[in-house]
């Protein structure tokens, strides 16, 4: 099945428009203080389709440059996204200084867990400077979906067990993450699978399409006045102090 070509275009061009659109929305909001990362994020993917758009316009552009451009771009998205997590995670347990720290240390574990995966895989892979730096990206790509899904998970289970006060807005960012990073994880299993041709012809408009909804439900969430969700009946607020206070105790030790 081959998509026709003004599908592929529309797939491409929609999301950036809309993200243009979302970062004028969080201006007027004035959330650039609340989640700069994510307001970085937005702006440079802006900007990265930008370049590609008007890279592939030119035809003195060889197949190669553009490929690799869209590489280092798409690693820079990542990092990103990686950087957004902590943010919303910072975010979430502003108000509880040990919680916030102990997930401070977990990302910069995590951190360091996937600069030695990049190292390890850059010393055993073969082939050209391109190749290889494909590779490592492709890998650390699907180290940092699954942090994102990690984070829609915990998020989940603390509006389930815990009645956590998290704001709509950063729920609203961490489900349209979460929901793209499994999406992606999906299409990594279709590809290793079946095989990188059947990307072309299914899995990249799939990604496509599903980001294109993840940006819709975002300007959609921000648009919208921001809510504290709370739960009735739920255990009480003073469990999750507890918490923080045990845990606080223990970061001393």
């Amino acid at each position: 099945m081959t998509v026709p070509r003004w599908l592929f275009f529309y797939l491409w061009i929609a999301p950036h428009a809309l993200q243009a659109v979302l970062a004028i929305v969080m201006i007027h909001r004035r959330l650039l203080r609340q989640f700069p990362a994510f307001f970085a994020y937005t702006v440079y993917e802006v900007v990265q389709f930008v370049v590609l758009l008007t890279m592939d316009q030119f035809d003195s552009v060889s197949h190669m440059q553009w490929g690799t451009t869209e590489i280092i771009g798409r690693t820079g998205s990542m990092i990103l996204r990686f950087v957004v997590v902590h943010e919303i995670f910072d975010n979430v347990f502003q108000s509880y200084p040990a919680l916030k720290a102990f997930g401070g240390v977990v990302f910069r574990w995590a951190t360091v867990v996937l600069m030695i995966i990049a190292v390890m895989v850059v010393g055993y892979s073969s082939g050209t400077d391109l190749n290889r730096f494909t590779v490592v990206y492709t890998i650390l790509d699907r180290a940092v979906s699954i942090v994102q899904c990690g984070l829609l998970v915990l998020l989940v289970l603390l509006a389930r067990f815990l009645s956590f006060p998290w704001t709509s807005y950063a729920f609203g960012i961490a489900l349209g993450l979460g929901f793209f990073a499994s999406v992606d994880l999906g299409i990594a299993a279709l590809r290793a699978q079946y095989g990188l041709a059947l990307a072309a012809e299914i899995t990249d408009p799939i990604s496509m399409a599903t980001y294109h909804c993840c940006v819709l439900f975002w300007v959609v969430t921000l648009l919208r006045p921001e809510r504290v969700i709370g739960r009735v009946g739920s255990p009480p607020s003073q469990e999750l102090e507890h918490w923080n206070s045990a845990l606080q105790r223990l970061l001393q030790q």
